[in-house]
């Protein structure tokens, strides 16, 4: 499934690059996520009811866009690969990519060697000047999601030391500093395209690039219109060439034609065909569904400007009356995971600190008449039309938040107008999502609850503690693990006795597929990439 980020598929050969991180001794060994794959030239069509907004790696902001810079562009860092009971996922594991090896220093800064013998899909060569051009122009152009690269880098922190060397230093403390450098949005880009087609703007977006794409990746774009997107081996990839040598995405195909040619097996992959579908397609004798945890995390948000939710018993209320297991059952289809926290338990720091909140209706009313709302009160509870988990989760709250007299009116807002004001502060109760793209603490709970963050810029609840604002911030500038840990604690621990939330569920990336593809992997930031797919 398909979603949009507030955001490869690696196994192989294995070889060992060995990473020393300076003032700590630590020793790390890779994985090579690039394998060498029995060319066949097969093709893969996947089928998507989304358009992408840009081909921009620094534009792009949601899960659509990002799945074409995945398979074009390359970041300095890659992802790796873990098996569980046999099965393969894709891991939050930093391995080599654009660089080979790198060193972190005592200080945080990370000094990068850079692959040789790397050129772009039109030739050119790739060395270290193009990373410096690549993220001074985030930055510059101030974009999608540059913010993850701007608060952290600088031009002053970028220093290239030779053809295939480059020093980073972060302009603020990071103890995850590196795993920015696997993220989209630092892919690497052709200086020499991107000057002749319109250049760097500060705070614009070059529209040449939106749909036009030069990268390093194993695949280069062939065609490119409304409807459809072609994606063709790239002959000059310095890795080993895909065995599916065409990637052909069909846009526009609603849910229920998806999973008609799914079935017939004139799509191979398809992103849009909705969870309550899936029981109907594993039963197909051609299909497979593939699926796997990610970092994301799913809620109804409490908006504190809006009465009477800025009344702490009235939020402790609406958690105890919640019976949070069964409407996740019922909502997800069997891929959600309860959560009982602000963030996903696979997070470091993660404690459940909203356990304590069972369904209890007696806590409920207790707490109600706390509130003065004996005898309950009137809301209304938002959320993308067309969501089929936001449409039977909105049901199953207004049944249960009846027993305990609150009416609740539901309130199905066209994806785009919801998108566009969930942050306003104009909703009581809605339904949304954050997918930690970074898998930390500080991605997972600065960004939601910090109020320095308030409204559209990422904490929609309103939440306003100083206690929990100085704590996210100062955790996310410790080296120490156990000190930062502490602090991150402290922050959850303050959360729940708020009532902030109520946490909901981390939602499995599911991804139907025909019997006939293999090694696709599931990643829990949503990446995918069809390098290493195969197809009998």
């Amino acid at each position: 499934m398909l979603m949009t980020p507030r955001a490869k598929v690696i196994i192989g050969v294995v070889i060992v690059v060995v990473v020393v991180v300076a003032g700590l001794g630590t020793f790390y060994a890779f994985s090579n996520h690039h394998t060498t794959p029995t060319k066949t030239g097969a093709t893969l069509t996947i089928a998507s009811t989304a358009t992408p907004t840009s081909l921009d790696p620094a534009v792009a902001f949601d899960t659509y866009s990002v799945l074409f810079d995945d398979q074009i562009y390359q970041t300095l860092v890659g992802y790796g690969t873990k098996t569980v009971d046999g099965t393969t996922y894709g891991a939050l594991t930093p391995v080599p990519e654009l660089a080979t090896n790198w060193t972190v220093n005592s200080n945080g800064s990370i000094l990068f060697n850079l692959r040789h013998n790397v050129t772009f899909s039109n030739g050119d060569a790739f060395n270290a000047t193009d990373v410096q051009y690549s993220l001074n122009r985030v930055v510059s152009m101030s974009q999608g999601d540059s913010f993850h690269v701007a608060q952290f880098l600088n031009s002053s922190g970028i220093h290239v030391l030779g053809t295939y060397q480059i020093l980073l230093v972060p302009s603020a403390p990071d103890p995850w500093f590196l795993n920015l450098f696997q993220l989209w949005v630092t892919d690497i880009v052709d200086p020499t395209v991107i000057n002749a087609n319109g250049g760097v703007v500060a705070g614009h977006v070059n529209t040449y690039m939106s749909d036009h794409a030069i990268g390093t990746g194993p695949y280069v774009l062939s065609n490119y219109s409304t409807s459809e997107i072609i994606l063709t081996a790239n002959t000059h990839y310095w890795g080993s060439q895909p065995n599916v040598t065409k990637l052909v995405f069909l846009q526009g195909g609603s849910p229920t034609t998806q999973e008609t040619s799914l079935q017939s097996g004139s799509i191979n992959v398809a992103f849009n065909i909705p969870l309550n579908q899936m029981s109907t397609l594993k039963n197909s004798s051609n299909v497979k569904v593939l699926s796997g945890p990610t970092s994301s995390e799913y809620y109804i948000g409490l908006d504190e400007n809006v009465t009477p939710f800025n009344n702490v018993d009235v939020r402790k209320a609406v958690n105890y009356a919640v019976n949070v297991t069964n409407l996740v059952d019922y909502s997800t289809y069997g891929y959600g995971v309860v959560l009982k926290d602000a963030m996903a338990p696979s997070i470091e720091s993660y404690i459940p600190a909203f356990a304590n909140y069972t369904y209890n209706l007696t806590m409920a009313r207790q707490y109600l008449a706390l509130a003065g709302y004996s005898h309950g009160f009137n809301t209304s509870f938002y959320y993308a039309a067309g969501d089929p988990i936001g449409t039977q989760l909105a049901q199953i709250l207004q049944s249960e938040l009846a027993q305990v007299n609150i009416t609740v009116t539901l309130e199905p807002i066209a994806a785009a107008t919801y998108n566009a004001q969930v942050g306003l502060g104009h909703y009581p109760m809605f339904y949304d999502g954050w997918v930690n793209l970074l898998a930390t603490p500080d991605d997972g709970l600065r960004p939601l609850f910090s109020s320095h963050n308030l409204g559209i810029y990422g904490n929609y609840n309103y939440f306003n503690n100083s206690t929990v604002t100085k704590d996210v911030i100062q955790a996310g500038k410790l080296y120490n693990m156990t000190q930062r840990d502490a602090l991150y604690e402290n922050a959850q621990q303050i959360l729940a006795s708020q009532a902030v939330e109520i946490p909901l569920f981390n939602l499995e990336n599911v991804i139907p597929t025909t019997s006939n593809v293999q090694n696709l992997y599931i990643y829990p930031t949503f990446d995918i990439f069809f390098d290493q797919v195969t197809v009998s």
